[in-house]
């Protein structure tokens, strides 16, 4: 695994951890953050085709898209 997948899949596995205490502890606000922060994140790795373990549950539960394969691509 090269590095650049790592840190992808490190930042991921973050930003679904503070999505789950935002959750627990009810901050909406943080909720919002750690969203974005997981849909940035599956953009990029979409865009590099790495697949990430949790995020389009995570984006699914919120009715948010998950991003798929490289930006202006066709099919």
């Amino acid at each position: 695994m090269s590095e650049f997948v790592a840190q992808i899949r490190g930042r991921a596995a973050e930003a679904l951890v503070w999505l789950r205490e935002a959750q627990d502890t009810g901050d909406e606000y943080l909720v919002n953050v750690s969203l974005g922060q997981i849909e940035s994140i599956a953009r990029v790795a979409a865009d590099h085709q790495i697949a990430l373990e949790g995020v389009a549950e995570s984006l699914s539960a919120y009715g948010l898209p998950v991003p798929q394969g490289p930006r202006g691509a066709t099919a």
